[in-house]
């Protein structure tokens, strides 16, 4: 064996042993932390600024890889923006404070805050919606709505809440007029 292929394994066993004992001192570390407690899993503990910025990175990649499959709507299918206002209001509104309106109580408490939908709202496509609408956000608050409504009422939502970014709370004080919540709420 030449000197050359025997320091080539060497720096390689060495690296090897290295790399080795960093990933475990790492799944040790992880460890320690899971169950030592020292993690504050309380709603009201304000995330450093590196892990918020991890978990929102990891939320928006996933929802951006996953709403790829989303499925066009079936052919001759019309979305209705009415219906997905009644369902907003009757499921969603409690978190996703409307335009012009007073957060409820417990939209307060989230962390991380439910987004709000009015002007300045994050820029979701019609796809990333429904996914979202439809799948839920572990560990956020965010149910999935696909167990208890169809595709169709989720493409509703959706079609309203598109609407959202541009409606003042006018428009949505009129739509709120327009449909009492008793008629025919879901």
């Amino acid at each position: 064996m030449s000197s050359s292929s025997s320091t080539a394994i060497h720096y390689l066993r060495h690296t090897l042993v290295t790399v080795g004992a960093l990933v475990a001192a790492a799944v040790f570390g992880g460890l320690v932390l899971m169950y030592s407690g020292t993690f504050n899993v309380a709603a009201t503990a304000v995330d450093s600024s590196i892990l918020s910025w991890a978990l929102v990175t990891v939320r928006e990649s996933s929802i951006g890889l996953h709403a790829r499959d989303v499925p066009a709507p079936p052919a001759g299918f019309v979305a209705d923006p009415d219906n997905g206002f009644r369902l907003y209001r009757a499921q969603c509104a409690m978190c996703h404070t409307p335009v012009g309106r007073t957060p409820q109580p417990m939209a307060l408490g989230f962390n991380p805050q439910a987004p709000r939908f009015g002007p300045g709202a994050d820029d979701m496509s019609a796809a990333e919606l429904f996914w979202v609408t439809k799948n839920g956000i572990r560990f956020t608050g965010m149910p999935a709505w696909g167990p208890s409504l169809s595709d169709g009422e989720i493409r509703d939502i959706t079609a309203f809440v598109m609407e959202l970014p541009g409606m003042t709370p006018a428009a949505y004080d009129a739509l709120d007029a327009r449909f009492p919540e008793d008629a025919g709420t879901p």
